[in-house]
């Protein structure tokens, strides 16, 4: 079993309690904006916070919140990155409005590792269900139908800044959306005015919520999760800064989200700000503690039912009465479930108030009463297969259920599609599908009852690119949290990746076309023993483990087994790949139609290393003839180009072992007295004429000793001068 490393624990422990008091690392920026701001700090001091008129919950109106959701992406295809997909949007409102309404019922579908509820009764029992419910627009601001997900790609967004004779450029690539000002020296991202003047639907219609990349070029790692405005700025000068933001790994209850921000927890917080809720420990400057609050309604949250505190970082509270299931504290995620009473007035009286305009509007009626869309296919630009898997996503975007009898073209094949009621998404899911030569691909949607044909159709070019097709197979050690791999370039930018995997043992594929140029793959093992889950004799050797398989082009090029598993913490390997267009029987370097010994010793008699353009010799495409070439020639060795099948008779085995190592060889002692001259085959069994130097390739020596015993060995000879040197 493994040992927990004490020290290193102690360090992470002691980061954490530090970072506890440095004001980067806050959760939430909204805090940092009103500090900053002295117009946002003057509204906080000088509001009447306990205006908001005592309300019956069982009785009161359900008021409904009118949602675009903008996707702030890298260009990465749709579900893919920071472009995440759909059904992970879709979660987030879903998850919105379990929450906003307490249903507990869904809230118990959060299970740790081990299967356990994340929430215990108690938790549960806080939640108040608070009538304020969400939904995606149908309708966008030009009376169109739409799906609510407004997707921007901002991998080449910069803003440059010129103030006070200083000037300072942001990349959103780099350093996503910044909370600070547009005037900031120097810039640490998009500033967010800019970022919502520029994208923001009309905050008198909808309510708009930005999933970013980073924050403050955080990397979507750490710092700052998400933020927002404390209540509506309205709709006049400043009313376009209005909307939370979050970053796209904390969104939504599937896909790939960090650990322990999984539940969405974090859009409820922010959309409790956007809503006219402070933290709960108050903002800096004005938090008296554990208490108690002379005046409620002026100190801490200004909420009189949310007991005074100061900041909870897990479930287990800092001061006695604190509430640490309340979505505006900093505590853990599992125990976050509720909204007291009084909150809930404040954010209803905020949306009367304030947001009075997005109870009246249309944005969450379509336009149409019928309309089936093509809203997503995750095609490529470009690929290099014959043959790629993809889906397609449609969508019900009219008022009403579709009718019977709706069609998806393909290229000219059908596909039923299923009732789907208004506001509901399907998505086809297509496997090995074969790309015509032009790389057209036509999806249509046959529907005689659509009202709005202009959303029915797409047409796709894929580009059939000129690459190599790497495919990685990586095998978990049980602790699999422990690693994480990556494939990156070293000559161009390109990134492919995967960590925090689940504990226990899995087998995970991922496939990638490579442009020409060179690579680095690399692996790291946070406890040191790289994928071996246990060395039960401590020699070295693991016996229990997982693999990592990287080819090219069906070539190995990185094969990590069981038994060499344990790396220690890291592992990297370089290497280049460019595309050589396959040849027509590989290896058959004679043209006979069979790969066979002559084909071996032409490709023996090529020197090893660097080579300047495309070789059949070069079969895994790095431009370098080396072992690796030379081992795979083994596995096309007796290949019938004809038929496609294999002679039955096989390479010795002893060969491949010799080959594993091709700068050795065996060199006959011609001088040796107890030893007749050698005598030299080749691996036909034709006897060689010794006489004079051998040419390059493989040869069996059989030895007579002067006793009359007889012994053999196979030398492999790679080049003249290698045998002078020897």
């Amino acid at each position: 079993m493994k040992m927990v490393n004490v020290v290193r624990l102690l360090a992470v422990f002691a980061g954490f309690f530090f970072s506890l008091n440095l004001f980067a690392q806050e959760q939430c920026g909204t805090d940092e904006m009103i500090v900053r701001n002295p117009f946002l700090m003057s509204a906080y001091n000088n509001r009447v916070a306990c205006e908001a008129p005592e309300i019956n919950l069982d009785t009161a109106q359900v008021l409904t919140i009118p949602v675009v959701v903008h996707v702030l992406h890298l260009g990465e295809l749709v579900g893919e990155g920071t472009n995440i997909s759909d059904e992970q949007i879709l979660s987030c409102i879903r998850n919105l409005n379990e929450r906003f309404r307490a249903d507990t019922a869904a809230m118990t579908v959060y299970t740790d590792y081990y299967g356990n509820s994340v929430y215990d009764v108690e938790e549960l029992s806080l939640a108040i269900d608070s009538k304020i419910e969400f939904c995606l627009a149908t309708r966008d601001p030009d009376n169109l139908p739409t799906t609510g997900i407004d997707r921007i790609d901002c991998s080449t967004l910069t803003y440059v800044n010129n103030f006070s004779g200083q000037t300072s450029t942001a990349y959103y690539p780099e350093q996503g959306i910044s909370n600070g000002s547009q005037y900031d020296i120097p810039l640490t991202g998009i500033p967010d005015s800019v970022i919502k003047q520029a994208y923001g639907w009309p905050v008198d219609k909808y309510f708009n919520m930005y999933v970013v990349s980073e924050i403050n070029g955080n990397d979507g790692g750490g710092g700052v999760q998400g933020y927002s405005y404390v209540g509506s700025l309205g709709t006049e000068t400043s009313g376009y800064r209005y909307g939370p933001v979050c970053l796209y790994n904390v969104t939504g209850d599937v896909g790939e989200l960090k650990p322990g921000r999984a539940t969405n927890a974090t859009w409820v917080h922010e959309i409790g700000h956007a809503l006219d809720l402070y933290h709960t420990f108050g903002i800096p400057g004005n938090n008296i503690g554990c208490g108690p609050e002379t005046n409620p309604c002026s100190q801490g949250d200004q909420v009189p039912d949310t007991p005074p505190t100061t900041t909870n970082q897990s479930c287990n509270p800092t001061c006695p009465d604190a509430l640490v299931e309340n979505y505006m504290d900093y505590s853990s995620e599992t125990c976050k479930t509720n909204f007291t009473q009084n909150q809930i007035e404040r954010m209803r009286h905020e949306i009367y108030t304030g947001l009075p305009y997005l109870l009246n509007t249309l944005s969450c009626q379509s336009p149409v009463g019928q309309d089936l869309a093509i809203i997503n296919v995750t095609l490529p630009d470009s690929w290099c297969q014959p043959t790629i898997d993809f889906s397609v996503t449609i969508a019900n975007q009219g008022g009403g259920p579709i009718l019977p009898g709706a069609l998806l073209d393909i290229n000219g094949e059908y596909y039923d599609i299923p009732i789907l009621e208004g506001g509901e998404y399907y998505t086809f899911n297509f496997t090995e599908f074969e790309l015509p030569e032009s790389g057209h691909v036509y999806t249509y949607i046959i529907y005689d009852a659509d009202e709005y044909p202009v959303n029915d159709g797409i047409l796709t070019t894929v580009e059939i690119a000129e690459e190599n097709w790497a495919e990685i197979t990586i095998t978990t050690d049980f602790f699999a949290n422990e690693i994480e791999w990556f494939l990156g370039g070293t000559t161009h930018t390109f990134f492919l990746g995967e960590q925090n995997y689940p504990t226990g043992q899995e087998t995970y594929t991922y496939g990638t076309c490579l442009t020409d140029g060179c690579y680095v793959v690399g692996l790291n093992d946070t406890a040191g023993d790289g994928l071996c889950s246990f060395d039960l004799d401590d020699d070295g050797i693991c016996d229990y483990g997982g693999s990592f398989n990287l080819k090219i082009g069906g070539v190995d090029i990185v094969n990590i087994t069981e038994e060499n598993a344990d790396f220690g913490s890291d592992y990297t390997y370089t290497f280049c790949s460019y595309y050589c267009p396959p040849e027509p029987c590989a290896a058959d370097l004679d043209g006979d139609g069979i790969v066979g010994v002559q084909d071996l010793l032409t490709f023996l008699v090529t020197p090893m290393g660097n080579i300047t353009e495309c070789s059949p010799l070069d079969f895994n495409n790095d431009l370098f003839i080396d072992v690796n070439d030379a081992l795979t020639f083994l596995n096309y060795y007796g290949y019938i180009c004809a038929t496609g099948e294999f002679m039955n008779w096989e390479i010795p085995g002893e060969i491949v072992n010799l080959l594993t190592n091709v700068t050795e060889a065996e060199i006959i002692d011609y001088g040796a007295c107890n030893t007749k001259p050698p005598m030299y085959f080749d691996l036909t069994g034709r006897r060689i004429n010794e006489k004079g130097r051998l040419s390059p390739g493989i040869y069996i020596v059989v030895e007579e000793n002067l006793n009359g015993k007889t012994t053999s060995k196979k030398i492999f000879i790679n080049s003249w001068d290698f045998l002078m040197e020897n």
